[in-house]
């Protein structure tokens, strides 16, 4: 396992409890609940809603979680093609901003969401029967359940900050 994540965000992640040693399976399955967990979690919602520690309105961190499972999902499918070991960086903060992700409706983030979750796991598949490593210029080497565990950790650690988002919005 690369020891990126563990460095960079504790074992258990310092902030949301994420545990990196979760299995593969837990991993895609942590993904694929995120859509419909959030939008249980966002039923009274509008989308506008803001932590005031956090950089997005809770419908940008559904933008984000969406966007994320989908880059991650290009990259694994690449992989899995033989065309691609190689990652390129993206700035999350320029893609945001290009996107305007606080003028995009909640209802669009989260169907967005759905389908990128189903693409990412459809990937993933493709990537585990290919085998392979992908190179990430920041992270190193990372195996595909790098990568898994490292997406589902993203999926776990907004659907925390859009849930302390909430719970924040509602004593206001």
């Amino acid at each position: 396992m690369s020891e990126w994540a563990r460095s960079t965000y504790g074992d258990p992640c310092r902030q949301c409890g994420f545990r990196w040693t979760i299995t593969r399976e837990e991993a895609v399955a942590t993904v694929e609940a995120t859509p419909a967990q959030l939008t249980t979690l966002l039923g009274g919602a509008d989308g506008s809603e803001r932590h005031p520690d956090l950089t997005w309105s809770v419908a940008g961190y559904v933008c984000h979680v969406g966007d994320n499972l989908r880059i991650w999902a290009e990259r694994l499918a690449a992989l899995a093609s033989g065309d691609g070991r190689n990652v390129a960086r993206y700035d999350q903060d320029l893609l945001a901003r290009a996107r305007h992700y606080d003028e995009i409706a909640l209802a669009g983030a989260l169907w967005s969401l759905g389908r990128a979750a189903g693409d990412w796991a459809d990937a993933v598949a493709l990537a585990d029967r290919a085998g392979g490593t992908l190179v990430h210029p920041d992270r190193g080497e990372q195996s595909v359940l790098d990568v898994v565990r490292s997406n589902a950790h993203d999926a776990w650690h907004h659907r925390w900050d859009i849930a302390r988002t909430i719970e924040v919005s509602a004593r206001s």
